[in-house]
């Protein structure tokens, strides 16, 4: 019995669940396991060996309390019961409990090695862009949350939210999206191809990019226009979309749809116009450094005069 119990924790190792589901799933093994003491007690009492059995008959008693306490907070709405001495023993001994469901570790998505937009932009205009998605790039961009996946950098776990949760929001109107929030996708470029189309390339990065669209405007612009009369930089490619849930009758139920892509494009003006904005821009820049500096040195001044004072 407790090699098998062990063998199911181990496996559950390798399982990558939401803290509340792996913890009701180690309350039943609990349960079950401890059971298995009373029997093992029943066959001490059975061969004469008391102490050895009123032992395990402890051990059984301790363990179906705390099991008793888990049922109640992973598996009921109250989470709470009047035989609990947790609160007497944190505050005997002043101790600060962690709830294993609120302060559980979040995964982080912006992982080492991930970039998650093309730096930083500042005093930029943006413009968003529509993109269209042919049948190749559709699965391309398949095969780009398959990658993802694969590498733990995206979660379709809802993030972390209970089949409650999930029912109150979709009865409320919402639809929860299976990868939470809109995600950034570590690697990104705007190409223009040999037809003169504006595609945007993705994926883990530079070596395994994929097309995974087609930018058809830009602002209210077509995409050639737009190429024309502006400089365009790639600022930020969010992944979108994918399962979701619905309300049903008496839960959620998950609904299928394909991912896609959201952008944003900055820009700047082309020829002299833009060159002339650039410089109005650096030029005030540097105007207000300047003035910061005098202000400084006007300050030391005044504070050195009331010293001499």
């Amino acid at each position: 019995m407790v090699s098998l119990l062990s063998m199911i924790n181990s496996y559950l190792s390798y399982i990558n669940l939401n803290v509340k589901i792996k913890n009701r799933i180690y309350t039943a093994m609990a349960s079950v396991g401890d059971f298995y003491l009373l029997y093992v007690s029943y066959r001490f009492f059975v061969n004469g060996y008391w102490g050895r059995g009123l032992l395990f008959i402890l051990a059984f008693l301790v363990i179906a309390y705390f099991a008793y306490l888990n049922i109640l907070y992973y598996f009921t709405e109250d989470k709470k019961s009047q035989f609990d001495v947790s609160p007497w023993i944190e505050k005997t001994f002043h101790l600060e409990a962690k709830d294993p469901l609120t302060d559980a570790p979040k995964p982080n998505n912006a992982q080492a090695g991930f970039v998650q937009t093309n730096g930083i932009f500042q005093d930029t205009d943006f413009l968003p862009a529509e993109i269209t998605f042919s049948e190749t790039q559709k699965s391309n961009l398949a095969h780009v949350v398959e990658d993802l996946l694969a590498v733990d950098y995206l979660q379709l776990d809802y993030g972390g939210l209970g089949e409650r949760q999930l029912f109150t929001q979709a009865k409320n109107g919402d639809k929860p999206l299976a990868m939470g929030a809109p995600l950034a996708l570590p690697y990104f470029e705007l190409a223009q191809d040999n037809q003169g189309q504006l595609k945007i390339w993705g994926g883990l990065n530079q070596m395994q990019r994929r097309d995974l669209g087609t930018v058809e405007t830009v602002g209210l612009m077509p995409a050639s226009e737009a190429m024309e009369r502006y400089h365009l930089y790639l600022a930020t490619v969010l992944l979108t979309g994918g399962p979701y849930r619905v309300a049903g009758r008496t839960s959620s139920v998950e609904k299928e749809a394909p991912f896609a892509l959201e952008s944003r494009v900055a820009y700047r003006q082309r020829g002299v116009h833009g060159v002339v904005k650039e410089a109005e821009t650096q030029v005030a820049a540097e105007f207000k450094s300047e003035e910061s500096r005098v202000e400084k040195v006007l300050q030391r001044a005044d504070r050195e005069l009331r010293r001499r004072r």
